[in-house]
């Protein structure tokens, strides 16, 4: 059976289950305390955590995942991955231990037609029930459910409380021969004989701080079962590498490394085939190289890659080329893959041409740590591993490097930062939202928000909290957190600042400004300033949205979605938005693309925004499901916000853009007014940026450029139509009038070098000249210049004001003897600075003007000097 039947029969089996088959939340989660979506549970977290009410009993998933804890181990091992699919079944508050094992065992034996007598069951060891069930309910024999303890069959709880249970395993036995010998322990050896396929967690338990547990309200059921492992099974391959999920990616590594791959070439081609499929889905899922959270990780997954490629001995260059088999082989069952092909190779060839460059800085590094050490000393732990972690430079290399100049490397020290480094990743890994649970406001008031048709809304005051979250019954003056059933204000959201207006008390005296709105787990936090009369729990209120600011803020908010439609069909389909900032007649509007903007693609994408403002088109908005939006055309650049939701709501430009968007925007394109783009940048590897301005405070920046075209034509005494004529004229005549000053100069110099070159004294066949000049540091260069082409065999010492400051230049010619640095970092000691430069020209100074005669004198006695001993 190949992984997408696999794939399929799941997701099957379980909808005849009576479970609702919920589509794979993104990589990136929408959860701050997350870098990746590492289980199929991270979607449901909040269920399971009792926030947010299920919207169905029962749920069946295959879930994209990202794991780099063990990292190093993958390739090494046949089951070890980063990016890999994880089936997962869940109930929440419906069946429980009993449903979930049969479940599970009769899809293994009768769906897949697996041998039961190939499969071994773990428990807690103190779970009889589970293990009651197993034996009694599904006939496992005894000797083959083994109890274990709390480290290998018990999840949870993240931090110090909160949800947590006993697990079951369930395993497949390859046979004894496999075995790691007579004293195999089973399911908790780590040999090859037994593969864990399934974990069942039974969420039965709410941890409290004090270490006791309390059962849970809603007991949950929360599996996990690896497609590589299972279809590895399945196929009766001992390596995930071998199946028909890797067949495609491993054929295009092995062809592009010349033939089979085994021995030696077996690890570093897993290790590639791994880590393309990684970063393939990184992509799709909008993560781009960067230097911090999801964007480091893709990049040293990325650095780890190009390593394993060079261990194969592929040509430098060809990892691009490895994308089209990634999204042939997955881009059925993710379409996103296959859409963002082209970005995907782009973002892989230009990092690895990066990477290439920091390799070569990399190896200046370690030379230059290698240059400091003493005879015998070895190379520090800490340094080799600033340069793996910093330069993605492996131990291997630098040890080879090292070994070259005779040092040795302290690889335990390396292996202790190392060390260090995975219990800090698996720390963040295990940081969760259990404090966010805990933290924050201690109320929960569900909002339904009103602002898309009306600004205005009379509510009752549902819940009032302090600053700190503790919940009050009344709010004098202050700052205050206001929880409403329904609200006008637009909480901040995609990229939209946050409505700004007013809370009338219609129940007694009361007035709130309202600062700033923010979507919670709790609800929709109104944080006020009341700053007149009282507000009690329970009042009926008015909610004022500020019309003005919020009419302003639409009208940008649709240019963005104007602005990425003139990008894409400018740039092309890789111009994904990648971020948004939207203002009031503001827009900063982040983009996929790996160059900057020409002034043609800047105009075109300015251009085609302004024409559907001109066509005064009317935009339809509409809610429907996210499978039937997607169908329909809509753009979902971030469809992870959306996935799992019952209805999404579509904002269309009709012929011009369609996007899913919960944000506020205009009736009519024509409403916008002008766009005009003020900006672009780079704000990242392959992601750019432009700021544009629309409606009012576009027509002022226009306003601006006339009045200072207006300003610059009195300037140049020209009409105001021939500015930039005006402007070419000036130019070409400061040009005109440089070259004439400079000439001046040049025979000003010649002038005074004939002058000066009376003062010229011999020594030992050396022209020697030494003077106070005029003119300033150019005049004295020129004159150096002027002087040394004019004595041949000479030194030339001179010093001059410029500003305020005393400047020293030398100048020595067929000299061996003399060196000018020599004699500036000598003159510039008398007039207290510092200086130095070639053998044949330098540069010095300091503050003490008074002293350059003394300088230049004690720059010629040093001279004089050298010549005389030489």
């Amino acid at each position: 059976m190949d992984g997408h039947t696999l794939r399929r029969k799941y997701l099957e089996f379980f909808r005849s289950e009576g479970h609702e088959i919920v589509p794979s939340s993104s990589l990136v989660p929408d959860d701050p305390t997350l870098l990746f979506t590492s289980a199929g549970m991270v979607q449901f977290k909040d269920i399971f955590w009792g926030k947010v009410s299920p919207r169905y009993p029962r749920a069946v998933t295959c879930q994209k995942c990202m794991r780099t804890t063990d990292i190093e181990r993958v390739g090494t091992t046949a089951y070890h991955h980063t990016f890999f699919e994880m089936l997962g079944n869940f109930s929440f508050g419906d069946y429980f231990k009993e449903g979930a094992i049969k479940r599970a065992w009769r899809f293994l034996t009768g769906e897949l037609g697996l041998d039961p007598g190939k499969l071994w069951v773990s428990v807690y060891e103190e779970d009889d029930e589970a293990r009651s069930i197993w034996v009694d309910g599904v006939g496992v024999p005894p000797k083959r459910v083994v109890r274990l303890g709390k480290e290998d069959n018990w999840w949870g709880p993240v931090g110090d409380r909160g949800p947590c249970g006993p697990d079951s395993e369930i395993f497949w036995d390859w046979g004894e021969e496999l075995s790691c010998g007579p004293g195999c322990s089973g399911p908790a050896c780590d040999c090859a004989r037994f593969s864990e396929i399934w974990n069942l967690v039974f969420m039965q338990f709410d941890a409290q701080p004090d270490g006791t547990l309390a059962d849970l309200s809603q007991k949950g059921i929360d599996t996990g079962m690896g497609l590589e492992r299972t279809a590895a099974v399945l196929q009766g391959v001992l390596s995930d590498f071998d199946t028909d999920l890797f067949a495609p990616v491993v054929a295009a590594v092995e062809e592009l490394a010349g033939g089979d791959c085994r021995g030696e070439k077996l690890t570093p081609r897993n290790v590639v085939a791994d880590h393309l499929r990684a970063l393939v889905f990184l992509v799709a899922d909008g993560v781009l190289p960067a230097n911090e959270a999801q964007g480091y990780v893709l990049r040293r997954i990325l650095r780890r890659t190009v390593r394993a490629a060079d261990r194969l001995s592929l040509p430098p260059g060809v990892l691009a080329e490895l994308v089209p088999a990634v999204a042939d082989s997955l881009g059925d069952s993710y379409p996103e893959i296959v859409e963002r092909r082209v970005l995907a190779e782009q973002v892989i060839s230009r990092e690895e041409q990066a990477f290439r460059r920091t390799l070569r800085s990399g190896e200046e590094q370690l030379r230059g740590e290698l240059e400091k050490l003493e005879a015998r000393a070895r190379l520090p732990g800490d340094v080799v591993f600033e340069l793996y972690d910093t330069y993605g430079f492996p131990v291997e290399l630098t040890e080879e490097i090292a070994a070259e100049a005779g040092v040795a490397v302290d690889r335990a020290g390396f292996e202790q930062e190392m060390e260090r480094q995975r219990t800090r990743s698996r720390q963040a890994a295990h940081v969760d939202g259990a404090s966010a649970a805990t933290g924050g406001a201690k109320v929960v008031v569900e909002t339904v928000f009103v602002g898309y048709d009306r600004l205005e809304a009379e509510a009752e005051l549902a819940a009032i909290t302090a600053a700190t979250g503790s919940a009050h019954e009344q709010a004098g003056e202050g700052e205050w957190q206001f929880f409403f059933p329904e609200t006008p204000f637009y909480p901040e959201a995609g990229g939209q600042l946050a409505d700004t207006g007013l809370v009338e008390n219609l129940s007694r005296s009361g007035r709130a400004q309202v600062g700033d709105v923010q979507r919670t787990p709790q609800g929709t936090i109104h944080f006020v300033r009341v700053v007149e009369g009282e507000f009690r729990q329970g009042d009926n209120c008015s909610l004022q949205v500020d019309e003005e600011r919020r009419r302003a803020i639409e009208r940008a908010h649709t240019a963005t979605h104007l602005l990425h439609a003139g990008l894409r069909e400018t740039l092309g389909e890789h111009a994904i938005q990648a971020g948004s900032w939207v203002g009031p007649e503001e827009v900063r509007f982040d983009f996929t693309h790996f160059a900057a903007l020409s002034e043609g693609e800047r105009e075109q994408v300015e251009k085609r925004a302004f024409a559907a403002v001109l066509e005064d088109l009317e935009l339809c908005k509409r809610w429907m499901p996210l499978e039937e939006a997607v169908a329909a055309g809509a753009i979902a650049h971030f469809e992870e916000e959306y996935r799992g939701k019952s209805q999404v709501r579509v904002v269309e430009v009709p012929g011009v853009s369609c996007e899913l968007c919960g944000g506020a925007h205009v009736r009519r394109t024509g409403e916008i007014g002008p766009v005009v783009i003020m900006s672009e940048e780079a704000v990242g590897s392959g992601t750019r940026r432009i700021r544009a301005l629309v409606g009012e405070r576009a027509r002022q920046h226009f306003v601006s450029v006339r009045e200072e075209r207006i300003r610059v034509s009195r300037l140049l005494g020209v009409p105001e139509g021939e500015v930039e004529a005006g402007v070419e004229r000036t130019i070409s005549e400061l040009e005109q009038a440089r070259k004439q000053c400079f000439a001046l100069e040049e025979r000003m110099s010649a002038i005074q070098a004939e002058q000066l070159a009376g003062q010229v004294e011999q020594v030992d066949g050396v022209s020697l000249l030494g003077a106070v000049v005029d003119g300033g540091a150019e005049r004295a260069k020129m004159l150096a210049d002027a002087l040394a082409a004019r004595l041949g065999c000479c030194a030339v010492v001179l010093g001059t004001d410029a500003g305020g400051r005393a400047v020293l230049v030398a100048k020595v010619a067929d000299v061996p003897a003399l060196s000018a640095g020599d004699l500036v970092r000598v003159a510039a000691q008398a007039v207290g600075g510092k200086g130095g430069g070639r053998r044949t020209f330098a540069q010095g100074g300091g503050p003490e003007v008074a002293a350059l005669s003394q300088a230049v004198e004690s720059a010629l006695d040093y001279a004089r000097a050298q010549l005389r001993s030489a």
